[in-house]
């Protein structure tokens, strides 16, 4: 499910993720009187839960409220995975097979390959997939693209067996990172997201329900022929893999090469 932030309902996600849709446009405020007259809120005195579930008693607010800085996370189906999968899944196993301790960094009992499968020959129709979407990313963000370019600078794979997960970590030296799903049974873990703002628990209200502005983490369930894209510097981590099965993705982090005029 994912929560419209427009609307305050919670509506079906068509990819199958757990998330948060992040409001690209001023959003006006409803919740709150613009006046206390005839509200039912006398002057200088708090806002009740009660008097906000009285609708009747609620008036429009005559302002409207801007939300800066926001935390995006791009997810894209892939329309070949099906395809696709089987041959990236043939090399990581087999990369694995040839290298079964592999490398240590947030995977916990899980098995992390060498970061350069970007440069594999079974890897370039993914590559250029991470290309595409990232480009599509950087478009949004209005990135100057004739003064630096884009380039993939890591990419490796993760087997998550029973009972492995991935520590809370960020990617550094990265502006972009990535994840891509190719084996997700269910109860396999998702990926989380924690909240960048490190002011935003001093203090925590009860609330009626958490959405968009209040949550301090947010899961998105892994998917097969799913990719979510993300800063670099977000910290996130994966849920423990309680399935009997292998929870099987390829990471990777995108980096900037200045462009020098000659």
């Amino acid at each position: 499910m994912i929560f419209d932030s427009l609307r305050g309902v919670a509506i079906q996600d068509s990819v199958g993720i757990n998330s948060v849709f992040l409001p690209v446009f001023p959003v006006p405020c409803s919740l709150f009187p613009n006046s206390t007259e005839n509200s039912g809120i006398k002057p200088d005195s708090y806002i009740s839960q009660k008097q906000v579930k009285n609708k009747s008693k609620i008036k429009i607010m005559s302002g409207s409220r801007n939300d800066w800085f926001p935390t995006s996370i791009w997810h894209f189906p892939v329309e070949n995975h099906q395809q696709l999968n089987p041959i990236l899944l043939q090399t990581i196993y087999t990369e694995q097979q040839q290298d079964s301790k592999g490398e240590q960094w947030s995977n916990m009992l899980g098995w992390h390959s060498v970061d350069n499968l970007h440069e594999r020959e079974s890897f370039h129709n993914f590559t250029q997939i991470i290309n595409k979407n990232v480009l599509e990313v950087a478009t949004f963000l209005q990135w100057d693209l004739e003064k630096f370019s884009l380039k993939i600078t890591t990419c490796w794979a993760i087997i998550n067996r029973k009972f492995a997960a991935n520590s809370v970590h960020n990617h550094p030296n990265s502006i972009l990172s990535g994840v891509y799903y190719l084996k997700t049974p269910e109860n396999c873990g998702g990926i989380f997201f924690c909240d960048p703002r490190p002011g935003s628990q001093m203090i925590v209200p009860p609330s009626v329900e958490f959405n968009l502005w209040t949550l301090p983490r947010i899961t998105y369930k892994a998917c097969a022929g799913t990719m979510l894209i993300f800063p670099s510097w977000l910290l996130h981590g994966v849920e423990i893999n309680m399935s009997d099965e292998d929870r099987v993705c390829i990471s990777f982090n995108i980096g900037i090469v200045p462009i020098r005029k000659k």
